[in-house]
């Protein structure tokens, strides 16, 4: 095999590398790296796998991305394959497109670089919770689908499960009973009140959102359903408190029977000085001979462990976010190749 984007990308996306399932691309990658000119190391992550280490010279920027794939839940997800200059498929765009395109810019460059790919992204983030940072970093980009967008700011996300109770009775007679799922569309719409959906940024033009991401409840149409469970995912902009959010969240949600908080994770956002952003914005406008747009990334990535870790951040990548965890997962060809281009310029650059 050569050093083609498209042909990386599909070499790594037929194993179905969901979380703890990593390994079955370990040795392609390591092999990879290391003709790339990378010296590479594995750093065990107790209970997942193996990150994937590499770094060639001294005082580079770290570029992140994650191994593991969504576990989809559907049977629609397709074999991978490229079609009228698409990558189709599971991982296609989060984030196996990114890294075929990584590992090309590697192989096309000579500057220094240091390069993690982590286990575990999709689940609990183990892998780049603890990721050794390189003491000499300067900053990292955690390769992401941002449409190319350089995200130098990161929502926060609030998981909560919320169950609801009520009274059974005869389908008919719903008067008699209480409807627990009622109950339960009430609670989510009152939410859309809450004061946190009114706050704006300039890189989240939506402010915040919320999501119920599944909602069960009764069992059949003739009898008024006693209980409902609705999980939801609240996410919101930087410039808020995320302890007010979900202070905010529990009140309203307060008339439910219970309320269980799943994951929480502030938001965060890189100081406009910062040097990573500047080399980044300067590697597309001499790769790519356009201006660079920014932007908000909207859902959780490894860049917020980074930035618990003091690293300035930026998340950027190729191809669109809401196609990521869906059936018809898929990015550009082309896009991938713009991809390349800037990392190459961006390691070359440094």
């Amino acid at each position: 095999m050569g050093w083609n984007i498209a042909e990386i990308a599909l070499e790594l996306m037929r194993p179905h590398t969901t979380s703890g399932r990593e390994w079955l691309i370990e040795d392609f990658l390591v092999e990879r790296l290391k003709e790339a000119g990378l010296e590479v190391r594995l750093q065990e992550v107790p209970g997942v796998g193996d990150n994937v280490i590499a770094h060639r010279g001294e005082g580079g920027f770290l570029i992140v991305t994650h191994t593991d794939v969504y576990p989809y839940l559907t049977p629609e997800i397709q074999e991978p394959r490229v079609e009228d200059g698409m990558l189709f498929g599971r991982g296609a765009v989060d984030t196996k497109g990114q890294i075929a395109a990584l590992l090309v810019a590697l192989r096309e460059s000579k500057g220094p670089v240091c390069v993690a790919l982590v286990v575990d992204e999709e689940l609990e983030g183990r892998g780049s919770r603890l990721l050794e940072i390189p003491p000499s970093c300067p900053g990292a980009v955690v390769l992401e689908p941002t449409e190319l967008s350089v995200c130098t700011a990161e929502g926060g996300t609030l998981e909560v499960r919320v169950v609801t109770r009520g009274k059974e009775a005869h389908g008919s007679t719903p008067w008699a009973g209480d409807n627990a799922v009622e109950k339960a569309i009430r609670l989510y719409n009152k939410l859309h009140s809450a004061s946190f959906l009114r706050h704006r940024h300039p890189l989240f033009p939506q402010g915040a959102w919320i999501n119920i991401g599944r909602i069960e409840g009764g069992h059949d149409a003739m009898v008024v359903p006693s209980s409902c469970s609705m999980h939801l995912e609240i996410g919101f902009a930087p410039g808020l408190s995320a302890d007010a959010v979900e202070d905010e969240v529990e009140e309203i949600l307060s008339e439910a029977e219970t309320m269980e908080v799943l994951d929480f994770s502030p938001p965060w956002e890189t100081p406009a000085g910062a040097a990573v952003i500047a080399a980044l914005e300067e590697a597309f406008r001499k790769a790519l001979g356009r201006e660079p747009r920014r932007a908000g990334m909207p859902s959780w990535t490894d860049g917020a462990n980074l930035h618990k870790k003091g690293i300035p951040t930026v998340v950027f990548g190729a191809g669109k976010l809401e196609v990521a965890h869906t059936p018809w997962e898929s990015v550009k060809i082309e896009e991938l190749e713009e991809l390349s281009l800037v990392l190459r310029a961006l390691i070359d650059g440094h």
